[in-house]
């Protein structure tokens, strides 16, 4: 029985830290974002924001759209200069933007 006692006590604790490793790690990636807005300009798409904001990889390219069209309740991909948008980017120069909340 003592065997079986300290077999169960040694699971259940490896199950939790491998739980709390991993809720600290989504934290931390979590952490690492921010939304900021921004005011359409002439000429603006959001391929071309997508480009500039997440690197021109088309794979973040295909996703940075599909964020920011849910986000922003956008019925199709064109936008319209003067449209405000909330756009996710990385930490880097916060002092820059003016930081959004999304709900």
């Amino acid at each position: 029985m003592k065997k079986e006692s300290f077999i169960f006590v040694s699971l259940f604790t490896v199950g939790i830290s491998i739980c709390i490793l991993f809720m600290s790690f989504a934290a931390k990636i979590e952490e690492n974002k921010q939304y900021v807005k921004i005011e359409v300009q002439e000429g603006d798409s959001l391929w071309g924001l997508a480009d500039r904001i997440q690197g021109g990889k088309a794979a973040d390219r295909q996703k940075f759209i599909e964020w920011v069209a849910e986000q922003n309740d956008l019925p199709t991909s064109v936008i319209q200069p003067g449209d405000v948008l909330v756009v996710p980017v990385t930490k880097q120069h916060s002092d820059q933007y003016q930081l959004a909340v999304v709900e």
